[in-house]
């Protein structure tokens, strides 16, 4: 029925991360009104193996999912303040766009040895995942204020023994559109957030036919439309709106997004179990 989410530089299975994440997610957009259709739609997609379920919802305290039994294997499921916190970089990100930015780059330069290389390679992976951008070899940028992060890992990863973080309110005399553009891939970016726009629009076309969904229907692009949306933002860098290229397509997947889950909430609130 619903149109898939394709792109040959993203695989879904992998960009999801564990099913109670999947399941945090999904109560975050729709909300208590598919708490109890969620936790059996997606417990029955982690099926043959129900204890990996299982371990999965045990592990999403630490998450931010509070979990309070009430009989009939359908817990009460509340976010907490603690897991919105983790959560909004890629499920707010507005909050990134709208933040004024000062005009300072912030800029990680290191050395490792090769013969430390699982250091440095654990650091690259750290910094991708700060959305750092690569300038160049060692050199990675970022316009948001990384400083607690690297007072951090001076305190635990002796990160001051190869690296060091500077200040900058010019990077070789670029302009900052040049900086954008050598540091983060954002033509690779367009065209997976591009095809999300292309392949959602045409499923909330769908969604707002006259026929109603069955609730399975429902629960099922629901899942697919977050893995979707999960990887149309798992690159981007969320820059301040002052930095975005002309062509950002960030901000009309977004709002897609918003528009899709507020349909599917209404919907669920009719649908009746198949």
């Amino acid at each position: 029925m619903w149109k898939a989410f394709h792109h040959p530089d993203i695989s879904l299975p992998i960009v999801r991360r564990r099913i109670g994440m999947e399941l945090l997610d999904m109560l975050t957009f729709l909300g208590d009104v598919a708490t109890r259709r969620a936790w059996v739609f997606i417990q029955n997609r982690s099926r043959p193996n129900p204890r990996a379920f299982n371990q999965a919802v045990g592990r999403l305290s630490k998450q931010g999912l509070i979990i309070q039994s009430q009989g009939l294997n359908t817990p009460s499921l509340k976010i907490s303040e603690e897991g919105l916190a983790l959560m909004e970089t890629y499920l707010r990100p507005d909050k990134c766009w709208n933040k004024k930015w000062n005009g300072i780059w912030y800029i990680l330069m290191y050395d490792v040895p090769e013969a430390d290389r699982p250091y440095r390679n654990v650091l690259r992976q750290f910094l991708k995942h700060q959305r750092m951008g690569c300038f160049q070899k060692s050199v990675w940028i970022t316009p948001h204020d990384i400083r607690p992060q690297y007072a951090d890992l001076e305190k635990a990863a002796a990160i001051e023994v190869f690296a060091c973080l500077f200040e900058a309110k010019t990077v070789l005399g670029m302009p900052s559109e040049k900086i954008v553009s050598e540091s983060w891939d954002f033509d690779r970016l367009f065209e997976v957030q591009k095809r999300f726009c292309e392949v959602y629009e045409e499923n909330l076309d769908l969604l707002q036919q006259p026929a109603l969904p069955s609730m399975e229907n429902l629960m099922r692009l629901a899942a697919e439309e977050m893995d979707a949306f999960r990887s149309a933002f798992i690159l981007d860098p969320l820059l301040p709106d002052a930095l975005l290229p002309r062509d950002y397509k960030g901000k009309d997947a977004y709002d897609l997004h918003l528009k899709i889950t507020n349909q599917i909430r209404r919907s669920l609130s009719s649908a009746n179990p198949d």
